[in-house]
């Protein structure tokens, strides 16, 4: 078995409905609309040690004589978050009074993202999840679990915050994701101390999969999370090289239609560089954009309705096949990839890819290969994507 399928086998019981499903429509578009900032470096006089992120671009990491400085900014609202994550008592220079002490490891929080929960689980460190949003939409069988004894509990539900029940749990830190349901406002109200976690706002694979570093950083499980980095980074390159720059490159394209708009992964986004790095021809590859853009369904028929490929995402518990695409709109029937029966799904429901995706950015850069150039992964079964079907029964 290729190596590239490490730790696939530690999400089997993962396969949730997004934790955000409730809002998922808002997750998908703030995801879609995504930017990247670089940050200006904190006028500190301090000794950097090492400069610690290689991929992230929404987290700035330094490693200092008196533990690890983070800055963090919302995209949101320009407002940037200093954090100094100190394993000891150590006195620090006044300079450092905007920065967040926090005391590591931590001995309990809570994380109202199931990217921040998930690793946690995946490292042993359960025991440290006090309360999770939207339990409903759990399907990990350790997290149900977990809510099931009263381990855990469910402090926000449909985007409101249960402030007595956050409160009782006294957790040492609130994990949140800007810009999602809940606000600021409301967390902010707690008195709790907050930690941001834009980690879905990245639009490089490996740097959305490097935030389980700072999970390390958090519960003292740096070795771990630097090994479990590491292999996701070296499977990583070691399949982008597979594809040359002289290889033929069929042409792609992505998404579907919503409420009269067709919003398509910019030139630098997320989906792009996936796209790139498997080897496709991304359609709108020229722009500079790092989210998303809006066209009309004519530019998307003129531009792209003869593309060799088509990337879909359906959220869906039922069989979902060609037939159903062309039921939502017939003039899908039309394109290239749906006559040719090459549309690339991904059924985020069953494969619960926002839950689990992220840390296995590989594994989905594996999937595309084995589409797009199917003698370069012959062994290669899908995890996220596959073809898809006339009919599908049972996925």
């Amino acid at each position: 078995m290729p190596s590239y399928y490490w730790n696939v086998k530690i999400f089997d019981d993962m396969a949730t409905k997004d934790l955000f499903s409730k809002f998922r429509l808002g997750y998908i578009f703030l995801w879609l609309f995504a930017v990247s900032c670089q940050f200006e470096v904190t006028d500190n006089k301090h000794v950097i040690i090492n400069t610690l992120m290689r991929h992230a671009q929404m987290i700035k990491a330094e490693q200092v004589e008196y533990g690890i400085l983070l800055e963090i900014r919302s995209p949101y609202t320009n407002e940037v978050s200093h954090y100094l994550l100190q394993d000891s008592i150590t006195q620090v220079p006044d300079d450092f009074t905007k920065f967040q002490k926090i005391k590591t490891p931590l001995k309990g929080l809570i994380a109202l993202s199931s990217t921040q929960w998930t690793p946690l689980l995946k490292i042993g460190k359960e025991h440290l999840i006090l309360g999770i949003s939207e339990s409903g939409f759990v399907y990990d069988s350790v997290m149900k679990e977990l809510l099931a004894k009263g381990s855990v509990l469910d402090v926000m539900k449909n985007g409101i915050l249960d402030f007595e029940k956050t409160i009782s749990l006294q957790p040492e830190l609130i994990l949140y994701s800007p810009g999602l349901e809940v606000s600021i406002d409301q967390l902010k109200r707690t008195g709790l101390p907050l930690f941001m976690w834009p980690d879905y706002l990245e639009n490089s694979p490996l740097g959305r999969a490097e935030w389980l570093r700072v999970i390390g950083w958090l519960t003292g499980e740096e070795a771990v999370t630097e090994a479990w980095f590491d292999h996701i980074e070296n499977e990583y390159f070691k399949l982008k090289s597979l594809i040359s720059d002289t290889m033929p490159k069929a042409t792609i394209m992505s998404d579907k239609a919503f409420n009269e708009q067709w919003y398509v992964p910019g030139g630098k986004s997320y989906l792009a560089t996936i796209f790139k790095d498997a080897g496709a021809d991304y359609i709108w590859k020229g722009n500079n954009i790092t989210g998303s853009v809006a066209l009309d369904l004519e530019t998307i028929i003129s531009q792209a309705s003869e593309a060799d490929f088509w990337f879909v995402t359906h959220f869906t518990d039922a069989p979902y096949s060609y037939e159903d695409l062309k039921n939502e709109n017939e003039i899908y029937a039309g394109f290239k990839a749906f006559r040719n029966r090459k549309i690339i799904f991904c059924n985020t429901f069953r494969t619960a890819y926002f839950e689990t995706s992220q840390f296995q950015p590989h594994v989905v850069l594996a999937d595309f290969i084995a589409i797009l150039h199917p003698h370069l992964l012959p062994e290669h079964k899908p995890v996220y994507h596959q073809l898809l079907k006339e009919e599908i029964h049972d996925e």
